[in-house]
């Protein structure tokens, strides 16, 4: 039979490692490391289920030689510490025949969270700051010729501790304007030693002598690559800086491969394209390996939405790619990989681009996970889903996100699971999050669910409105409520004003607007600043008032950027410090959370309020007065989010 997508799974030769496949899991902050940038076993049990789900090669996240501060944001390796567990990490991996980098790196002058506070030395080639009103342009540390050669000899040795820990070699990331970008680019680099010069290739003195010390160190069979991160901006490397770069690395003939991708720079708008969300299309980026793969013979790897095992394919039988990154494609489902291989692409859950809980976790500090995979993050206690000792029978009612993965979990073990859903179709409020603008791949979620349960055996039983006494005429063993939320309004004066209406009104169809519309957002989520874009683009008038120093500030950082800046663009005034203490008529009394200060609205047509959820949990109650075993999950239990949801979900079946 012929291999489906024989391009993708055709190995190849990198240095002296010839790979089974051509997918690449590239190295991303997977956020799993202790407060001193130690890897855990969390993330050893993380990189070992990405090889045994099929991938080709693995890169860590960034690892830096040099203390990074406390709390650090990287993966630390500036001491024989990190070897046990770079150890632990190489175990997993090598135990599936998957090679495992280290990508080392330093953050130079770039200013990170909290970096005034942590200790970590903020350094350059000159005293040169990022030039970007983003950040705090905090001066660095111009470095001595001696600090440079130190720095050199940092890396020589965590090189050292690679070989040690038995891995098969490093990638070093060049580009994020961290300190190879600053010595490379002339912006950052005025210097007038060996390290300096006019010309790119005198002032890759520094990186060469990083590269050499490393292979010293590796010797001649570890591999050697460079990820090369296209900046955008003019005073750090772009893609036509790093086409230089890689002809002059190949002539040099002291790497093994080149990786292009787009940086996170100090700049919000170039920055987002580092974690594409929703408003990028799957595949977008093959630009970046294309112009990389026309200037040099080296192999080449291109990433970016490469969420389809038809896509990756493709680009590599067109000649747009060697090899294919991936980070939040395995993040969704490590077992990509072998699905694909074995023509069961249907099973593959499809990254949709929401970033709410990959980069979403790592932006307030936590490891990465995934809104509809319980198990990302959690796969030294979840990787295995074994089949139940009692076979029982399951009854789930709601086939929104919490109920759907529970009848999921539960059928999986082998229970025999019924699920009853009101509506017409499962999905519960993600159909109501689809209809938003730019929104649509979340759809996928209830897809993957549609495919799936059926193949389980799941009993589904739509447009089904379940009492107490059609569900215990199931005779059921096991009860699960997920009976989801109804919308939550504050408690303030005119509420029930025939003119307010709540976020799910509106996007259910539920709601006449006038033309002026306020909506009020009182969590700092998606809800309220998705719905104002909807009814932006139906021609409405919008305010979006919210009583937080920020608009929608727990969204995750690149899909809430481009959003904010689609609303700036548009006929949306944004008032943050607000809060709504009145509804009368056509007006609106405010007030500013900090000052107390009061102020009018005035010819408010309409009043939307994002306000989250009350729990659904009559039937739960009833049920549990009548039946011995009986669980509230997801917002029935307490409205949350989809993330959380299907963790709640999946949690609960597991156990029964």
């Amino acid at each position: 039979m012929k291999q489906l997508f024989e391009h993708l799974f055709n190995p190849i030769r990198i240095g002296s490692y010839t790979l089974k496949n051509r997918i690449m899991n590239t190295g991303h902050a997977a956020h799993y490391q202790s407060g001193d940038g130690i890897p855990s076993r969390r993330y050893a049990d993380y990189v070992g289920e990405r090889a045994k789900g099929g991938a080709g090669i693995i890169v860590t996240g960034h690892m830096v030689p040099v203390y990074d501060g406390d709390m650090s944001l990287s993966l630390t390796n500036y001491s024989d510490r990190v070897i046990p567990a770079l150890q632990r990490m190489g175990d997993a991996t090598h135990k599936y025949d998957v090679p495992l980098l280290a990508q080392l790196g330093h953050r130079g002058r770039r200013v990170m969270d909290h970096s005034a506070f942590t200790g970590r030395e903020i350094v350059a080639p000159s005293a040169v700051p990022s030039p970007d009103f983003s950040v705090p342009m905090v001066m660095p540390h111009a470095l001595t010729t001696s600090e440079a050669e130190a720095i050199v000899g940092n890396f020589t040795e965590a090189s050292r501790r690679v070989r040690e820990s038995e891995l098969d070699g490093i990638e070093i990331s060049v580009g994020m304007d961290y300190l190879f970008a600053n010595f490379l680019h002339p912006h950052g680099n005025r210097r007038d030693d060996k390290y300096g010069g006019e010309t790119l290739e005198e002032r890759m003195t520094f990186l060469r002598e990083v590269i050499n010390g490393a292979r010293s160190e590796l010797g001649p069979d570890k591999i050697i690559g460079v990820r090369m991160y296209d900046d955008k901006v003019e005073y750090s490397m772009q893609l036509h800086d790093h086409i230089e770069l890689a002809k002059l690395l190949e002539k040099d003939g002291i790497v093994d491969y080149l990786n292009i991708w787009h940086a996170i720079t100090a700049s919000p708008r170039e920055g987002r394209a580092h974690w594409p969300s929703y408003y990028y299309e799957p595949g977008a980026f093959l630009n970046l390996p294309v112009a990389i793969k026309a200037a040099v013979n080296l192999p080449v790897v291109g990433a970016g939405r490469m969420d389809s095992p038809a896509i990756a394919d493709q680009a590599i039988a067109d000649g747009k790619a060697d090899m294919i990154g991936m980070a939040k494609t395995l993040i969704v489902d490590p077992h990509f990989p072998n699905k694909a291989r074995a023509g069961k692409a249907e099973d593959i859950r499809q990254c949709i681009g929401c970033t709410q809980a990959c980069v979403g976790h790592v932006d307030i500090g936590l490891g990465v996970g995934c809104i509809y995979n319980p198990v990302t993050g959690r796969e030294g206690e979840w990787g295995e889903l074994n089949l139940a000792e009692k076979i029982k029978k399951v009854v789930v009612i709601g086939g929104g996100p919490a109920g759907l993965e529970a009848a999921y979990t539960a059928a999986s073990r082998g229970h025999k699971v019924v699920l009853f859903e009101r509506a017409a179709r499962i999905g519960g409020q993600v159909n109501l999050i689809y209809k938003t603008p730019n929104r649509g791949s979340f759809e996928e979620i209830i897809l993957w669910f549609e495919r799936q349960l059926p193949k389980l055996g799941v009993d589904i039983r739509t447009k089904t409105e379940a009492d107490a006494n059609i569900v215990l005429a199931e005779d059921a063993d096991e009860i699960i409520c997920a009976t989801g939320s109804t919308p939550f309004l504050p408690e303030i004066e005119g509420i029930d004003s025939p003119n307010v209406f709540s976020a799910r009104d509106v996007l259910s169809g539920n709601a006449e607007l006038g033309r002026n519309v306020v909506v009020v957002d009182t969590l700092g989520r998606a809800e309220a600043v998705t719905t104002a874009d909807f009814l932006c683009e139906k021609g409405h008038n919008i305010e979006l008032l919210t009583g937080l120093p920020l608009i929608a500030p727990d969204m995750p950082s690149p899909s809430r950027h481009h959003l904010l800046e689609k609303l700036m663009t548009s006929n949306v005034t944004l008032t943050t410090y607000s809060g709504l203490w009145e509804v009368d008529n056509n007006n609106l009394e405010v007030y500013n959370v900090v000052s107390w200060e009061t102020r009018t609205i005035e010819g408010v047509d309409s009043v939307v309020f994002g306000s989250g959820g009350k729990a659904d949990d009559t039937l739960f109650h009833e049920l549990q007065a009548k039946h011995s075993s009986v669980h509230a999950i997801g917002d029935c239990y307490e409205p949350r989010d989809i993330e959380e949801a299907i963790v709640h979900g999946h949690r609960i079946a597991r156990q029964i």
